[in-house]
């Protein structure tokens, strides 16, 4: 009663289908509780003889989604002598109805999606995650309080801030097929499974997902003999991921089972990223157990450090991951002992090297501008610029994790961190910070939009610290300390949309005069844009860091992401 209460009150349609769902499988299947029942009676009678909300709600549940027919009618029966009011996620269960169903797959497997509709407007979406190796089975299943379009639009914003498109992905399947497919992979799927941690309402929403599948039309097309979606079009089919072979092994099972991965924890991390591996070994070369030491080298200096499709947590699975990777592949190959150790040896200093490459400015820099290639070329094929838009917001300010966390405040107020900064340079920050208090002042008295002086020169001082940091060579280097300032406020100020083509307020003109300066500071500019690590955009400056915008110029990238996002 206790777990009943408040999910029957919720606002959230699917609260009490949770919560109830695994005691139906209690209901029809006691187990080890039937010692503690009166002779004669079994767990239904214990709710049909309490007759209050909680209980009638429950009733409900069964009647809809009992394994047996007996136990549905005596529900149902039972039902006829309630009186308490309930919400239409319940009562309605009885005609509730599968109207869409789509799937959108990845390498591994496939969401496999059904929307199922009530009476009085109550719609949700059951989501179920089926892998496709060894055999179909569900790996994940949940249930969310939204149509199909909310829930296909939030998959659609998700991937496209990772340069992907939702439309490359995903299929509308027919309901027939779709409940061929659930079948499939339910009778691949252990009864008995216990409750992984990773997953809220997994295997305990089995009865509901079974209900669901029961609303859906039979005689379609589940997986064929691969393990794969069967298409009446054998063109529709998905490819086969390079990790399974043709006589159906799959590599990364086969890895992560065997003695070499038994001391990796995060299992589910650990078959992301060697899949992702595998992947672009076979996309490069063809072979995805090609560890060798020259292409383990190449993929851990060139390729993985700049790759934007790898993410964060999985590239930082490398260093632990690799070797025995490496190892189990040199081994399945028939390599010996000897050889694999010196493959070991060889590849240590560029593993224990990947973690700060990888993090290194430059680095970053170079994964921001191949996110932008790669959704140039997903605009280009799709003749659609959302990806575009998206990839470009992100570079400007950092990254896909900075665009989901940006906000509008104004930047504080700072004076310039000189103690940051060696002592060497700290005379000549002072001299440039001098010149960028006045040409700040003078600059932004020849517009009359209102733009904040004082964060316009923090945001100058941080980019004059993180140029002295990554490379004071540029600053050593023989020139005036008042173009020097000028040089860094046309960056910042390009990359906040202050100077520029229209609708910036301000020209390149308007920043000579206020410095006093004969000559374009553009020059200057670009070695402190390469000293700061700052990437390359096609359009214009791209500080990449929020802390080098101001609140007015985030504002407006909050407002295209919008835009671009549709709303």
């Amino acid at each position: 009663m206790r777990m009943l209460r408040p999910a029957l009150r919720s606002d959230d349609p699917t609260a009490f289908w949770v919560v109830a769902a695994p005691l139906v499988t209690i209901i029809a299947d006691p187990s080890d509780l039937s010692v503690a029942l009166p002779e004669g009676v079994d767990q239904l009678d214990t709710f049909l003889e309490v007759d209050v909300a909680e209980t009638t709600a429950l009733l409900h549940m069964v009647a809809a989604m009992g394994p047996d027919e007996e136990l549905r009618s005596r529900a149902r029966l039972g039902l006829t002598a309630r009186r308490q009011p309930m919400p239409p996620q319940i009562t309605g269960l009885a005609e509730a109805q599968v109207t869409e169903t789509a799937a959108l797959g990845d390498e591994a497997g496939e969401n496999l999606m059904a929307e199922l509709v009530l009476p009085r407007g109550v719609r949700a979406v059951l989501v179920a995650y089926v892998q496709w190796s060894p055999a179909p089975y569900v790996k994940d299943a949940f249930v969310v309080p939204e149509p199909l379009e909310q829930i296909l639009e939030k998959y659609r914003e998700l991937m496209a801030r990772e340069g992907m498109v939702l439309d490359e992905v995903l299929e509308t399947v027919a309901p027939a097929d779709a409940c061929a497919r659930f079948t499939d992979a339910l009778a691949a799927t252990p009864a008995d499974v216990a409750q992984s941690g990773d997953f809220e309402q997994w295997p305990m929403l089995r009865p509901f997902v079974e209900f669901v599948v029961s609303r859906m039309p039979e005689g379609g097309m589940g997986y064929d003999e691969a393990g794969l979606p069967a298409h009446a079009d054998a063109a529709a089919a998905p490819e086969r991921p390079p990790w399974i072979l043709e006589d159906g092994t799959d590599l990364v099972e086969e890895f992560t089972a065997s003695e070499h991965a038994a001391a990796l924890p995060h299992r589910e991390m650990v078959q992301d990223l060697v899949s992702a591996l595998m992947v672009i070994l076979d996309a490069t070369l063809g072979d995805p157990l090609a560890w060798d030491v020259e292409t383990t080298a190449w993929l851990l200096t060139d390729v993985l450090p700049v790759s934007p499709v790898l993410a964060d947590e999985l590239a930082a699975e490398v260093p632990a991951v690799v070797p025995p990777l490496v190892a189990w592949s040199l081994e399945r190959d028939g390599a010996g002992a000897s050889q694999i150790a010196q493959t070991q040896r060889t590849l240590a200093p560029l593993l224990a090297q990947f973690p700060q490459l990888r993090a290194d400015p430059r680095t970053r820099a170079l994964r921001l501008e191949e996110q932008v290639d790669l959704a140039l070329e997903i605009s280009a094929d799709l003749e659609d610029s959302t990806s575009l838009r998206m990839a470009d917001l992100a570079l400007r300010v950092g990254g896909s994790t900075e665009l989901d966390e940006l906000d509008a405040e104004p930047l504080p107020a700072e004076e310039l961190a000189v103690e940051t900064i060696a002592e060497g340079l700290r005379d000549l920050a002072a001299e440039i910070d001098g010149h960028l208090v006045e040409g700040v002042a003078a600059l932004l008295a020849l517009t009359p939009r209102e733009i904040d002086a004082e964060e316009v020169l923090t945001a100058c001082r941080r980019l004059l610290v993180r140029i002295a940091q990554l490379d004071d060579a540029v600053l050593r280097r023989k020139a005036s300390p008042r173009n020097t300032a000028a040089a860094l406020v046309s960056l910042i100020a390009r990359g906040n949309d202050i100077m520029g083509h229209a609708p910036a307020p301000l020209r390149g003109k308007d920043l000579k005069q206020a410095f006093g300066l004969r000559s374009d500071p553009a020059q200057r500019a670009r070695p402190l844009a390469e000293a700061a690590a700052l990437p390359h955009r096609y359009t214009g400056v791209a500080l990449a860091n929020p802390g080098l915008l101001i609140g007015a110029a985030r504002a407006r990238i909050l407002r295209a992401q919008d835009e671009a996002q549709g709303r």
